[in-house]
């Protein structure tokens, strides 16, 4: 789950102001920011913020550094490094005070999650998940129990089959949600149980029971998304958007691209699989060891194509988070090839179903 996890530990061990509220005040006013290290220098270094703005971290011969792993809650297993063990890349949060013109920091203490540390968690946690996740649609929701039973895609010899799972949640569950209209994983917010609703798609990290009929959740990541099968009716290239025409209502949708934003065309026999998860007679499969990883890794495995190499009257199916104009989205995920696809979706159905992958890794900034 990248730096929101891997920091978060810190922002809240420092939990304090971040920031100066103008320059007015009598004294230098206490900060922490959080961010990037992108030079260094004698007795200083630049920081790129989360917040936006580049800081001068100014180092006077009493500041202190401290190196914490990854996931740490405090400072007890922190170890004292100098200068020469930062590096540019590394993520720092600085305890200190930030001058008159909001542009550098005296540092009194500077906390380090190196680069190669950041990383090496970064790929345990990715293998946590993809050993210990499990990733489904939400068919029905149990407040009183708190229980999520959803559809979860699994792939077997035969193909791609479902089977129902009721997902618990453990007594320090974390959860997060996505936020409206973002493409970004790192911009997903604490959630609440009671925002999670049908038709949505969550992750979890966990324990499955010995039959996969039950899953202990100890963190879960949800989202509203739609999987809308469009037409194109004219594509801008340089602006990154396609105007298109849904398939369903026969309405109009822009769909933006950005930086984040993935364009795969399946290949004839990945459609032709996934086309079993619209079908109308599709039945549920008995629970495997997998919980659609597979389908993920299909689709994130196939070939990339770009905005260019559209026409009018091409058909796709546009992956967003649900966002605040109905007829705009932001595209997390765009695929081309899935005629099969749309043409196996339920007359009645609004989405076209490709598994329950939209929480999946988006580069840095993916999903978990």
């Amino acid at each position: 789950m990248r730096k929101i996890i891997l920091f978060l530990p810190l922002i809240l061990l420092w939990a304090g102001p971040t920031w100066a509220q103008g320059s007015g005040a009598a004294a230098p006013q206490p900060i922490r920011p959080i961010g990037v290290v992108t030079k260094i220098q004698a007795g200083n270094f630049t920081l790129h913020t989360d917040a936006g703005p580049d800081l001068l971290i100014t180092l006077s011969d009493s500041v202190s550094f401290l190196r914490v792993p990854p996931g740490s809650t405090n400072l007890n297993s922190a170890a004292k490094i100098n200068l020469a063990d930062i590096s540019v890349g590394d993520r720092v949060l600085v305890r200190g005070r930030i001058s008159d013109d909001q542009k550098s920091v005296v540092a009194a203490t500077v906390i380090v999650m190196t680069k190669s540390d950041l990383a090496g968690a970064r790929q345990a946690e990715s293998s946590d998940w993809q050993r210990r996740g499990i990733s489904g649609t939400v068919q029905a929701v149990n407040p009183e129990s708190k229980e999520i039973t959803i559809i979860a895609p699994t792939t077997t010899p035969a193909g791609i089959s479902t089977h129902s799972v009721t997902v618990t949640l453990a007594s320090s569950a974390a959860l997060l949600r996505y936020a409206p209209d973002s493409v970004r994983f790192s911009d997903a917010k604490p959630a609440a149980f009671d925002q999670i609703k049908a038709g949505d798609q969550i992750r979890a990290l966990g324990t499955k029971s010995e039959d996969g009929s039950r899953f202990t959740a100890e963190k879960l990541v949800s989202g509203t998304f739609r999987n809308i099968g469009v037409t194109v009716v004219s594509v801008d290239a340089p602006g990154r958007a396609i105007s298109a025409k849904e398939i369903q209502s026969g309405q109009p949708l822009l769909v933006r691209t950005n930086a984040d934003s993935k364009l795969h065309r399946l290949p004839p026999a990945v459609a032709q699989n996934l086309a079993k998860l619209n079908s109308a007679g599709a039945q549920a499969g008995k629970s495997g060891n997998e919980s659609g990883g597979n389908v993920q890794q299909m689709l994130e495995s196939a070939p990339a194509f770009n905005l260019a190499e559209l026409k009018p009257g091409d058909s796709l199916i546009v992956v967003s988070t649900e966002g605040a104009t109905p007829s705009e989205v932001t595209a997390i995920d765009i695929f081309a090839g899935v005629e099969p696809i749309l043409a196996a979706r339920p007359k009645d159905s609004k989405n076209a179903a490709l598994g329950s992958w939209s929480l999946s890794t988006n580069e840095g900034e993916g999903g978990p």
